[in-house]
């Protein structure tokens, strides 16, 4: 059963706050499975920018430049076989300040409904998030806990409850796709965004070079800003 959290997120995480909780701090989900976020609250004009990075490195460093010279903080959903083989890029993503997503170390769908290779079981799942958890501690000393995505946003229950167990409390899905993975062109991709966009939105877009989100990216934060958005980092977003 795939389930997506319409609510706003903020509002359900708000029961569990602790008093004097800071806003870049997010309380603990009590369990027995992952909470699943596609967007933030939505109580002010703000979008997060989240980066998938699996297949080659594409534009990487290009989207690290522009996100630099824009000021603004992102989220990149790594497999470990990528940052594994660009620890440099990986370094730089975390010294930068961006924040870290588990995406797996291969990127093989956990249920079996995108890729076709079968789903996972319970223990495969878990040793995926944490061979790629190893990783990228041991390249950044940062953990990307307790953010996780399912790759192709393949999950079930099941899903859920496995990377709970493993210590990832929100499944980190979208709420617009840049579409970009589909080889369409830039300024197709900013229209895209910009028609849908909304406030609290996670816009989910890719590294690789088989997207054109890289070079789009200039120019959708320009026509962003122009309509009133501002840009937050994932866990403001989402306990701010």
């Amino acid at each position: 059963m795939r389930r997506a959290l319409w609510l706003p997120v903020v509002a359900l995480l708000a029961a569990w706050a602790l008093p004097g909780l800071a806003a870049a701090q997010l309380p603990p989900v009590p369990g027995p499975r992952a909470l699943t976020i596609t967007r933030g609250s939505g109580a002010e004009r703000v979008v997060h920018l989240s980066f998938d990075a699996g297949a080659d490195t594409g534009y990487a460093a290009l989207i690290l430049d522009t996100l630099a010279a824009e000021g603004i903080p992102a989220s990149f959903g790594l497999t470990g076989r990528w940052a594994e083989a660009n620890p440099e890029l990986t370094r730089r993503i975390v010294a930068e300040g961006h924040e870290l997503i588990n995406h797996t170390w291969d990127h093989r769908s956990f249920t079996g409904r995108s890729d076709r290779q079968g789903g996972q079981t319970s223990a495969q799942i878990q040793e995926q998030l944490r061979r790629t958890e190893a990783v990228l501690v041991e390249l950044t000393g940062q953990s990307p806990q307790p953010y996780f995505r399912p790759p192709y946003g393949d999950y079930d229950d099941r899903v859920l409850e496995a990377a709970y167990a493993a210590g990832y409390q929100f499944n980190v899905l979208w709420t617009i796709d840049s579409g970009g993975w589909r080889r369409i062109p830039a300024a197709q991709i900013v229209a895209r965004c910009v028609q849908q966009v909304e406030p609290g939105a996670i816009i989910i877009m890719h590294v690789g070079a088989q997207s054109q989100d890289g070079p789009a990216l200039p120019a959708l934060i320009a026509a962003l800003r122009e309509r009133g958005y501002g840009f937050v980092g994932l866990t403001a977003l989402l306990g701010g």
